[in-house]
């Protein structure tokens, strides 16, 4: 059956936890399956494992958007998660219902602003009728299983289940800050779902990694313990960034990224976190505009980029391409140009040049963090897309430590560039 989330602040609410509960009960006897947290938060019952469940594996979801939830960081948890996910698949049905005397001007002002792009009911008196009348506008869904957040969950799952000894799930879960009375709930057949939507909810690098150097002490193979960190680790980057790669909140989609770091490699995990790491949706090609000696600077750039095309679509050294088609349902493709060590003058021609060959290319650009790019890029602000990540070169250095920590001891885990 359809699974419906409800999202919701109503602790100190009754009138709008009524509502919550009249509108789980409309949705039940139109035969859809609502997950919904007061569900689980009884007393001694463990929910926080099941809660990150019901966020990855929902095929729809439902806002109530009252004060206390503008204010609320559960709701703004869930809401992220549930708008990246349509980020990623636009079909999926996100609705949000402004709830008393919530104005749309307050929604947008507030950190839940994200909604207001989405479907945005009201109810204003919480009668039966109009209720009935929300609830009969809810759009007939199909299921959304193929999306890419889910199958992220799913493939987490698959690594972690071939763990045999339930000690070693118990392990991760400490790693993960999962309190201990919910290891009870790190069943056989379930603890591989539960653990991966917690991982997916885990934003600190460094429990990540422990997380998977416990999966490795457990027996995990060196293979599936390599493809659980390519796909957990990029999961410390910040959502709303990272999605923005795919589409920005208007709709469009810049074929230019600049990137103001240091190293290629935090560009991969962008990448990897942007596309939930599902490698039907992206691939990438690196390159580095490095001149020797007093060669043009433009004219290697170009050259560079130009091979490293060539290079990850299987053509010759002397083939143009001018022909170079777009492969359909092949994914987005991305040049990853380290530019550190060029002149954005010279980045902005030659992208210029490879787009008048190659137009469906997207670019991301990583200028080191010393180059203010919004004063030195040569094109139109319009262009270029510009993201500014929230941490310092510290973390840089911290992130690559512990992708070299976990690659000295199940080998290389994504290629990443140093």
């Amino acid at each position: 059956m359809v699974k419906v989330f409800i999202s919701h602040s109503t602790s100190s609410d009754k009138r709008t936890a009524r509502l919550r509960d009249a509108i789980a009960q409309g949705l039940e006897e139109r035969q859809y399956t609502v997950l919904l947290d007061v569900r689980l938060q009884q007393p001694g019952r463990p929910w926080q494992l099941k809660l990150a469940r019901f966020l990855g594996e929902c095929d729809a979801a439902l806002v109530l958007v009252n004060e206390a939830a503008l204010g609320s960081s559960w709701v703004r948890r869930e809401t992220n998660i549930l708008h990246w996910r349509k980020t990623l698949q636009p079909g999926m049905v996100l609705v949000t219902v402004l709830v008393g005397g919530v104005s749309a001007g307050q929604l947008r002002d507030s950190a839940l602003r994200y909604l207001a792009d989405d479907d945005v009911e009201r109810v204003r008196t919480c009668a039966e009728e109009e209720i009935a009348q929300l609830v009969r506008q809810f759009p007939r869904i199909r299921r959304t299983r193929d999306d890419a957040v889910s199958a992220w969950l799913d493939n987490i799952g698959i690594q972690l289940a071939e763990i045999k000894a339930d000690s070693t799930f118990a392990r991760i879960a400490r790693e993960l800050d999962i309190p201990d009375e919910e290891h009870t709930e790190l069943i056989p057949g379930m603890a591989p779902v539960l653990l991966a939507s917690q991982m997916l909810d885990t934003h600190d690098v460094v429990k990540l990694c422990n997380a998977v150097l416990v999966a490795w002490d457990g027996g995990l193979d060196r293979g599936r313990t390599a493809r659980l960190a390519t796909m957990i680790l990029p999961v410390w980057v910040d959502r709303d960034e990272a999605r923005r790669i795919v589409r920005e909140t208007d709709g469009s989609i810049r074929r230019v990224v600049i990137l103001n770091v240091d190293s290629p490699l935090i560009g991969q995990q962008y990448l990897h976190r942007a596309f939930c790491v599902d490698s039907k949706s992206y691939y990438i090609a690196e390159v580095a505009g490095r001149p020797p000696g007093d060669d043009d600077p433009e004219s290697y750039l170009l050259d560079q980029c130009e091979s490293a095309v060539r290079a990850k679509f299987c053509l010759g050294a002397d083939e143009d391409l001018d022909g170079l088609e777009e492969p359909r349902n092949f994914g987005r493709f991305f040049l990853l140009l380290d530019a550190k060590r060029c002149d954005l003058g010279i980045v902005h021609r030659v992208i210029a040049q490879l787009h008048e060959k190659i137009p469906w290319m997207h670019v991301l650009v990583i200028p080191g963090r010393g180059v203010d790019v919004r004063e030195c890029w040569p094109g139109s602000p319009d262009e270029v897309l510009v993201l500014d990540p929230p941490f310092e070169a510290g973390h840089e250095t911290l992130v690559k430590t512990v992708v070299r920590r976990v690659t000295d001891h199940v080998g290389p885990i994504n290629g990443g560039s140093w």
